[in-house]
């Protein structure tokens, strides 16, 4: 497992959130299982994804993208290991990953959005009001929001480099000069020294942003279940509504896929929309 941690992380670069994604479901299999790696088949696979779907694993039937992303884990553990001449047969050849349905995300109006900043009381809830604000204004995943330092923003020109992992490229979110003045008091009153948003032991914690999040959702009398990433997919089909291309869109989110990003298009077609007025 330490070696393909290190295969992981030094050969593949990738995020700190797949490397503990991989990790863990990898042991999972194998706590499940209980055989060595050269002694694994292509049935106990088989097994261990049935008790997956089955719920048995997890307490709950999890759903396809779950159970996907478990194969993946798997799959990219069992070519390490026939890469390292550990194994000589790979038990993941020919098994297939299951049909992802592509879910429509769940958003905001831009009048739910307003009224839940409008919620938080700026003198006393600056760093709230601030924080939730540039989660929707820059369509940020609230991992980037947290992970945000000083040198990552400018006022003039507004806008915000965000970190894209381990192997991506940063990319630069322009920021709308409405909020400017916000950021500028935020700024001037708390004086962060290396992170955007602080507390005593560093970056602030996305479980702090989510509680946030949601005691203003319950002020602004929206019944809706808002997560912070309730706001990324706010961000994005509101562009797509105001005529964004969805490739300019892409580059906003930093997908590095397209797909990924035209599911955001499910808004943009009008023409459906002025098509059942004729009812």
């Amino acid at each position: 497992m330490q070696l393909f941690k290190d295969y992981l992380e030094h050969v593949r670069r990738v995020s700190e959130n797949t490397l503990k994604a991989y990790i863990k479901d990898v042991k999972k299999f194998f706590n499940f299982i209980q055989k060595a790696p050269s002694e694994i088949i292509r049935q106990d696979v088989e097994n261990f994804i049935k008790a997956l779907s089955r719920g048995e694993l997890l307490g709950i039937r999890p759903r396809e993208s779950t159970i996907s992303r478990y194969m993946s884990s798997l799959s990219t553990f069992f070519s390490y290991l026939e890469l390292a001449g550990i194994i000589k047969f790979n038990p993941m050849e020919r098994i297939r990953h299951p049909r992802v349905r592509r879910k429509i995300p769940d958003f905001l109006s831009e009048e739910e959005v307003q009224n839940i900043l409008k919620s938080f009381d700026e003198e006393k809830e600056l760093k709230k009001k601030t924080a939730i604000s540039l989660l929707y204004y820059a369509g940020l995943r609230i991992g980037e929001l947290c992970n945000l330092r000083l040198t990552d923003i400018s006022l003039s020109p507004p806008f915000l480099r965000v970190e894209m992992g381990k192997g991506k490229k940063d990319r630069l979110v322009p920021l709308p000069e409405k909020i400017i003045p916000l950021i500028e008091k935020y700024l001037n009153n708390y004086n962060p020294t290396f992170f955007l948003f602080e507390n005593n032991s560093g970056h602030i914690h996305p479980s702090t942003i989510f509680r946030w999040l949601k005691s203003a959702t319950k002020k602004a009398e929206i019944k809706k279940d808002v997560h912070p990433h309730t706001l990324r997919h706010s961000y994005a089909t509101h562009l797509i509504r105001k005529g964004v291309s969805v490739k300019v869109v892409q580059e906003l989110l930093g997908h590095s896929n397209l797909s990924t990003t035209s599911i955001y298009l499910h808004v943009a077609d009008q023409e459906k929309f002025e098509a059942v007025k004729n009812l």
